[in-house]
């Protein structure tokens, strides 16, 4: 049987956080962790910063900057997406 770390994932402690790891910024940006982690392969998704081999963290501040980026006012308007 896997163990699991209990997590915090709640929106209010993650709105509260400056760095977040990649389950927080998933929960963040209501999207899974193996999507982030196909945005750091293929590219087009936040910045991130690689804290070592396993660990990757996120600004909420990059966060935020990517998500008003992706912004659009109808479907017509595909933007630099």
């Amino acid at each position: 049987m896997r163990r699991t770390k209990l997590r915090n994932l709640d929106p209010q402690y993650i709105r509260n956080l400056d760095i977040l790891d990649a389950a927080e910024a998933a929960a963040y940006l209501r999207t899974s962790r193996s999507t982030l982690a196909k945005y750091r392969c293929y590219g087009g998704g936040p910045l991130f910063v690689r804290q070592s081999a396993r660990k990757v963290l996120y600004r909420r501040s990059d966060l935020d900057l990517w998500l008003a980026g992706r912004a659009r006012t109808s479907t017509l308007d595909v933007g630099a997406a």
